[in-house]
């Protein structure tokens, strides 16, 4: 009986007859069960896929020939997922995550462990290769991890995002509330931002650093309007607010006495 293997109808794997004939790059890495015509081949590679050819010559018979189909799959790439290295900015910046990988059949992205989809602010092209996000927002400062696989292998990459933001809208607190002359007062900015947003004072012309201004004894001199400002270094922007501080005891009689004790708020984003 003989037997011949051949690759994509072309190239010899096996001829056996008398003697056996190992085709080119198939040494020492095929075993042929001459009684079965069954071939195992070790040590595949991704140019093994394709398809081979079995003609078995029984003494005496007629020949029988049949086919299989082989497809090699590789193990997928451990992809990679390159992180900017520009301060990113709420709202005045887009940006592009593109996920690098060899034989992936699918790619899917998450943020913070939850898949992601398209629609708002993300988009996908080339195959779910690239992650598009426009425009950038405070929420999307955490972990964007890119997962690849394919029918057998699994791996993934990851990039974490900060997103710099603010400063929001700041916001004035005064102890006590309500304050006579010859007392303490403590007021007290705050706002929302990253980083931390650093705070100034502004009162009649005089300028005072931190988010605090305490006054040991309020005094008559001490009575107006005062300004707290923040700022945030890395996004450019600052906003105020405005504050009018008055002795509570002072009887409230008219249109101008009550204009003089409201607390007036008024918000201002310019980029420093």
């Amino acid at each position: 009986m003989a037997l011949a293997w051949t690759f994509n109808s072309t190239t010899n794997v096996i001829t056996s007859t008398s003697a056996d004939v190992v085709g080119p790059g198939y040494e020492n890495r095929i075993t042929l069960d001459k009684f079965t015509g069954s071939l195992v081949l070790r040590n595949m590679t991704k140019e093994d896929s394709g398809q081979y050819k079995l003609i078995i010559i029984p003494y005496g018979a007629a020949q029988i020939q049949g086919t299989a189909k082989l497809e090699v799959l590789t193990k997928v790439s451990k992809p990679t997922l390159a992180c900017p290295t520009e301060n990113l900015m709420e709202g005045q910046t887009s940006l592009n995550l593109t996920c690098h990988a060899d034989s992936p059949v699918s790619r899917v992205w998450l943020k913070d462990g939850k898949p992601l989809v398209p629609g708002d602010r993300f988009s996908f092209h080339d195959g779910n290769r690239v992650l598009s996000i426009s425009p950038l927002n405070r929420k999307d400062t955490g972990e964007f991890l890119c997962n690849v696989s394919n029918h057998f292998s699994f791996d993934t990459d990851k990039c974490r995002l900060k997103v710099y933001w603010g400063p929001d809208q700041p916001r004035i607190v005064q102890t006590p509330n309500g304050a006579e002359l010859e007392e303490s007062v403590l007021l007290r900015c705050s706002a929302d931002s990253l980083p931390k947003a650093s705070f100034s004072w502004t009162f009649k012309h005089t300028t005072m650093k931190g988010p605090s201004h305490y006054i040991d004894e309020m005094e008559k001199r001490h009575l107006g309007k005062y300004t707290c400002t923040a700022r945030n270094l890395i996004t450019g922007l600052e906003a105020s607010v405005f504050h009018t501080l008055c002795d509570s005891s002072t009887p409230i009689t008219g249109s101008m006495s009550m204009m003089f004790c409201t607390v007036l708020t008024t918000v201002t984003l310019i980029s420093v």
